[in-house]
């Protein structure tokens, strides 16, 4: 299936754009001084190792079994598989809330604008997490025999 290849090819050339990506945000966090900006590349970077770690599962999945059962089926195609997964999303959706609280509280006790920028981000990434793993815990609870 030529269509396949092609995909493949395409998000392992997004993962090497991700890895790159890393390696020049190291470098460049190397030469910075203040830690408010080491921060925001720091996230960046940790994003990108992230995106790249995530296309490189993709690019594993897609050259698995290429029978007509979507991704998601082939994922979970086992009993243990989805039952377990099922169980670490809830446990690390209740360790994503415990984390938003504290995040809260941490800024309500700093009035360093930049500190509570970071922070507010940082909860907002929680929030925007917890809403994909809602979204990847109903798809899985479905393949769920």
């Amino acid at each position: 299936m030529e269509s396949r290849r092609e995909l493949i090819e395409l998000v392992r050339e997004q993962a090497q754009i991700e890895r790159e990506s890393v390696a020049r945000l190291s470098e460049t966090e190397q030469k910075l001084g203040t830690g408010a900006a080491k921060l925001l590349l720091v996230e960046m970077r940790c994003d990108s190792q992230k995106h790249a770690a995530v296309l490189e599962a993709v690019v594993e999945a897609l050259k698995s079994d290429q029978s007509a059962e979507s991704l998601w089926q082939q994922a979970f195609s086992g009993f243990a598989d989805p039952i377990i997964v099922k169980r670490e999303i809830e446990n690390h959706k209740t360790l994503s809330r415990s984390m938003a609280a504290h995040i809260q509280k941490e800024m309500s006790k700093t009035d360093d604008e930049a500190v509570r920028t970071l922070l507010q981000h940082l909860r907002e990434d929680e929030k925007r997490h917890n809403d994909i793993l809602d979204m990847i815990a109903q798809k899985c609870y479905r393949m769920i025999p």
